[in-house]
């Protein structure tokens, strides 16, 4: 059992167990015999590793995210999961180095990774969304621990991977779009990032549970939102496949694919799945433009993920390999009032 466990089991902070532990600075009584109660039920032992490593330096992680307010606000709900872990943990010795980079710009992850890395951080988690240059980053730093989050990375070897799996993710997509659009018809998946793993795989399930469903017929397309004409794009397949039934977009854009669905009047014919219960989607959603969302709880990805890296770090621990993070399906009947209530563990 480690320090933030019992942390969690007394519903204090960290820094709360750390005096009790140390007796030191000022503890309500109630709170130590609460604390120590656990302590002696679950025989919990002091980690000589973390304390002497404690003693001898900071525990600095790297996180190397994209633009925070990229892409609907997806990737801050991560990293106020990255800080709220960092935050617990700050009476550990742990902390972290954020950078951020833009995935539509060629090179960006590779040149923000190695000023993120030449600060000599002691791990590093990173949305390897840009397989190739994340590999490629990786690759110059053979001794780094590192955790994925967002998106596996075939061929390499993380600490840890705090994940969905996009692959089950896009099938069971495909199996709400039967549930709902089961007389057949013209269906189109849409990417926003088809270099990313995450994109391809989802596309790939959901093209995969159509497969041997008579009366389908499936396809898919890269739309991108700025400086093209995506309207006209979707207006053009409409008029191609004018049995088209349903739409799936593999990212949190669907939203903004449901605007334009509904600019071409095409909403009454179109059942519309897309992913993540981020602000806007979880609004077109209330409005009936969204039918159904997967959500992938960011929050709970980044949280974890350092929560895995202090684990290897600082108590020399092995962490799961992999941690799956449940794929939630949020329908109208089920969607709540708060769309941070789908973020969260």
């Amino acid at each position: 059992m480690t320090i933030a466990e019992i942390a969690k089991l007394a519903n204090v902070s960290i820094g709360t167990v750390d005096r009790v532990l140390h007796e030191r600075g000022r503890v309500a009584p109630k709170t130590v015999e609460k604390v120590m109660s656990i302590i002696e039920e679950h025989g919990y032992q002091p980690n000589a590793y973390a304390r002497n490593l404690k003693l001898s330096k900071q525990f600095t992680i790297g996180v190397l995210l994209p633009l925070l307010h990229s892409e609907y606000g997806y990737w801050n709900l991560m990293y106020e999961g990255i800080l709220k872990a960092a935050k617990e943990l700050s009476p550990l010795a742990v902390s972290i180095d954020m950078l951020e980079f833009d995935r539509t710009k060629g090179g960006s992850l590779l040149t923000q990774g190695r000023r993120l890395l030449e600060k000599s951080v002691d791990a590093l988690l990173l949305a390897p969304v840009v397989p190739a240059e994340a590999k490629a980053l990786l690759a110059d730093y053979p001794s780094l621990d590192y955790a994925f989050i967002d998106s596996p990375l075939p061929d390499t070897i993380p600490v840890c991977s705090v994940i969905q799996n996009p692959y089950q993710g896009g099938y069971l997509a495909g199996r709400m779009m039967h549930l709902l659009q089961p007389g057949g018809g013209t269906l189109l998946a849409i990417q926003t990032h088809r270099t990313a793993y995450n994109s391809s795989e989802r596309v790939r399930g959901f093209l995969s549970y159509f497969a041997d469903k008579p009366g389908y017929q499936t396809y898919d397309m890269e739309i991108h939102f700025a400086g093209e004409n995506p309207l006209g794009d979707l207006d053009t397949f409409y008029r191609n496949h004018p049995d088209m039934s349903g739409i799936f977009v593999v990212s949190d854009a669907i939203h903004r694919v449901a605007e334009l669905v509904v600019q071409l009047g095409r909403k009454s014919q179109t059942v519309m799945i897309g992913y993540d219960a981020i602000a806007q989607n979880c609004k077109a959603m209330r409005n009936k433009q969204v039918d159904c969302l997967i959500s992938q709880r960011p929050e709970f990805q980044g949280y974890t993920a350092i929560y895995q890296l202090y684990r290897k770090g600082l108590l020399n621990q092995l962490p799961e390999t992999t941690i799956c993070v449940p794929i939630d399906i949020i329908l109208p009947e089920n969607l709540m009032e708060e769309p941070d209530t789908y973020l969260k563990p």
